[in-house]
C-alpha cells in the first residue's frame, strides 16, 4: 500500500488554502455584483410594468415604495428598498383612494440595502400618465447594497418620457457615474 506522509499532506493543504484565499475574495465580489444586478432589474422592472400598465389601461398609473405592513399607503421617497406597488390613480393623487384598484406589488429588495429616490418636483412616488409619460417627473433611484459599496451602487435614470437607462462607468474606475458625471456615492447609514 502506497499513502501520503504527512509533508505531502500538509504541502497540499497549503496549496488548497492559498487556492482558496485567492478565489474567495472574487467568489464575494461576483456575488455582489449578481445581488446588485438582480436589484437593479427589479426596479427597472417596476418602472417599465407601471409605464406599460398606463398605457393599457388608458389612465394615469402611481408606483410608489412601500412595505408589507402598510399594503396600501406609499411609503417615504427613500424607501423603495422595502418593496413597492402599482396603482390605477384615477385622481392622480398619488395615494390608494376607495375606487382605485392595486395592479401589482414589488417585493423587497436584499435585506440591508437602501435605495434614494431624487425627482423633479420632489415627490415619493413616480406617476405615468396614459401616453406613457411621467408626471414631470424625470429623476434617478440610486441603488446602494448592504454595507454601501460603491463598487456595487447602481443608479437607474429615469427621463420625462417614461424611460429607464442604467448610469455608465465611463471613466473605466469601477463605480458608475450620475448624470453629472460624478462618481455615485451611497449616503452614511
Amino acid at each position: 500500500m502506497h499513502g501520503f506522509t504527512i509533508i505531502e499532506l500538509l504541502t497540499s493543504l497549503t496549496v488548497v488554502a492559498l487556492l482558496l484565499g485567492i478565489a474567495f475574495p472574487a467568489f464575494n465580489d461576483l456575488r455582489q455584483q449578481q445581488d446588485s444586478t438582480s436589484a437593479v432589474n427589479q426596479l427597472i422592472t417596476s418602472v417599465q410594468f407601471a409605464r406599460s400598465a398606463a398605457i393599457a389601461l388608458h389612465s394615469t398609473v402611481t408606483l410608489c415604495p412601500t412595505s408589507e405592513k402598510n399594503r396600501y399607503v406609499c411609503g417615504k421617497r427613500n424607501q423603495w428598498h422595502v418593496g413597492a406597488l402599482a396603482f390605477l390613480d384615477l385622481n392622480s393623487s398619488g395615494k390608494v383612494d376607495g375606487d382605485e384598484s392595486l395592479i401589482k406589488r414589488f417585493p423587497a429588495l436584499k435585506k440591508g440595502s437602501k435605495t434614494y429616490w431624487r425627482s423633479f418636483r420632489n415627490r415619493s412616488y413616480l406617476q405615468i400618465n396614459s401616453r406613457g409619460l411621467t408626471n414631470w417627473q424625470n429623476g434617478n433611484i440610486l441603488y446602494c447594497p448592504p454595507g454601501g459599496d460603491p463598487r456595487f451602487a447602481r443608479q437607474l435614470i429615469i427621463n420625462v418620457t417614461g424611460r429607464v437607462r442604467l448610469a455608465r462607468d465611463r471613466d473605466k474606475d469601477g463605480i458608475v457615474e450620475n448624470a453629472r458625471g460624478k462618481p455615485v456615492v451611497c449616503p452614511q447609514r
